[in-house]
């Protein structure tokens, strides 16, 4: 889920060139599993759900990491979400600019909607799920139960992420001069803030949107596009994460993982990293 999140991470699961593998935020490593093509991860309860290179996703105890269940997704699988109660699964499937939804536990398909040119990541707060559209440049509002449409919201460019933030809708997109828009969509009403740097991604978390694009990393409250804060960070991350009180960036072009705790510098976590998702 990228939303706010409720407890610590003690955590991090990362795909790998060579599988799986579970790390604490530290560094340290606790655990692997081998997958070829491991990609897209998200993690519910006893049940870690893992999107390998041929649309198929896996379903892995998170303690032993044995797999427990094999089934069809779709093509191209860019994310994964699941429902607070881990009873839905969303599968973002990029190659067919369509969401799909199944049941977590049987696997039986639930339903399948468009949702945009090359969508890129997805996001779930209480019964509404937001698709980052890509290239179409809007964010898709969907029934998070059905899938039947709640609307577009359109943005100034292709959109790269999407997060809830409190009331707010939170969108990064990329604008014609290869700069970065962030959009804050709050009660009809629209906010938003040039910041250098292209598109990365977004996290909200205790009342705070931290905003990542190439080279830097912003803070804002979740009702304002003024920053807080700014300071520098490695690559440009496609995911943002907390765990154990450390900020986790993932920078698909180096295909790196780095770990920072409050005011300390980052620190290389992994290479050869394909996706990551805290627990």
């Amino acid at each position: 889920m990228r939303a706010l999140e409720a407890k610590p991470n003690r955590k991090l699961y990362l795909s790998m060139q060579e599988g799986i593998s579970v790390f604490s935020p530290d560094g340290r490593l606790l655990g692997h599993a081998p997958l070829q093509g491991a990609g897209a991860l998200c993690v519910c309860d006893q049940s870690l759900f893992c999107a390998d290179g041929g649309g198929v996703i896996w379903r892995f105890d998170t303690e032993s990491l044995m797999p427990q269940t094999v089934f069809s997704g779709g093509p191209g699988i860019c994310d994964l979400c699941l429902s607070p109660d881990g009873e839905r699964l969303y599968a973002l499937l990029g190659d067919a600019d369509s969401v799909f939804l199944c049941d977590a536990r049987s696997t039986q398909a639930l339903a399948l909607n468009r949702c945009g040119c090359n969508p890129c990541s997805l996001a779930l707060c209480g019964d509404t799920l937001a698709v980052a559209g890509g290239e179409s440049g809007c964010v898709h509002l969907f029934d998070a139960a059905t899938l039947e449409s709640r609307g577009v919201i359109p943005m100034p460019g292709p959109v790269y992420d999407v997060v809830f933030c409190a009331d707010a809708i939170c969108a990064l997109c990329l604008k014609p001069q290869l700069n970065t828009q962030l959009v804050l969509y709050w009660r009809g009403l629209r906010q938003s803030l040039t910041l250098r740097g292209m598109p990365g991604c977004l996290l909200a978390r205790e009342g705070r949107l931290l905003a990542a694009t190439q080279g830097r990393l912003f803070a804002f409250a979740c009702d304002s596009v003024r920053p807080l804060a700014e300071r520098a960070a490695p690559g440009r991350p496609s995911r943002m994460c907390m765990a154990d009180g450390r900020l986790i960036l993932y920078d698909p072009l180096s295909e790196r993982a780095f770990s920072s705790g409050a005011g300390t510098a980052w620190r290389l976590i992994g290479s050869g990293v394909r996706a990551l998702c805290p627990v």
